[in-house]
C-alpha cells in the first residue's frame, strides 16, 4: 500500500540536535548508535530520526552534500498546546522563525512554523477542537 513509515531530518550534531528536541517537545530519542542517528519516538504516530549529514547512516557510501538553499519539506508536528508556545520555546533554543500562529481556514486549525539550527522547517499544528478541548470552551 506504499506507507509512509518514517521521516529524517539531516543534522550536523546529532547530539546537540536530540537535546534540542527533547527540551522543546519532551520526545523519548535513541541513538542508535550515539552521533550517527538517533531515532525519535514522539508517542503516538509515526517515529522520526536525526541522522549526521557526515555519515548519512544507512547509506552505503555516503557523499558529501551541498549546501542547501531554498524550499525544503516540512515536518508537522501535532502538538497539546499552543502552536506559538512551542514557537517561542523553539526560538529560545536556537530555532528562527518562519512564521508566528495563524489559523487555517481549509483545514481548521492553528499552525506555527520555525526552522531549526539544522535548517529543517517544523511546523507545529493544534486543530481547532482540540483547542476548545484544551481550553474548555467546546
Amino acid at each position: 500500500m506504499n506507507t509512509l513509515v518514517f521521516v529524517d531530518l539531516p543534522v550536523a550534531d546529532t547530539v546537540a540536535a536530540q537535546k534540542f528536541y527533547e527540551e522543546l517537545f519532551g520526545w523519548t530519542i535513541n541513538p542508535r548508535p550515539e552521533g550517527v542517528f538517533h531515532q525519535i519516538v514522539p508517542g503516538e504516530g509515526l517515529h522520526l530520526g536525526l541522522f549526521s549529514t557526515d555519515q548519512q547512516y544507512p547509506d552505503p557510501s555516503p557523499k558529501p552534500q551541498p549546501a542547501s538553499s531554498g524550499l525544503h519539506a516540512r515536518t508537522y508536528i501535532l502538538v497539546d498546546d499552543a502552536p506559538q508556545t512551542y514557537l517561542d520555546k523553539a526560538m529560545k533554543l536556537g530555532a528562527k522563525k518562519a512564521w508566528g500562529e495563524g489559523w487555517w481556514e481549509e483545514f481548521n486549525g492553528f499552525h506555527a512554523s520555525f526552522v531549526d539550527p539544522w535548517g529543517n522547517q517544523i511546523v507545529m499544528w493544534e486543530p481547532k477542537d482540540k483547542r476548545e478541548e484544551r481550553l474548555g470552551s467546546k
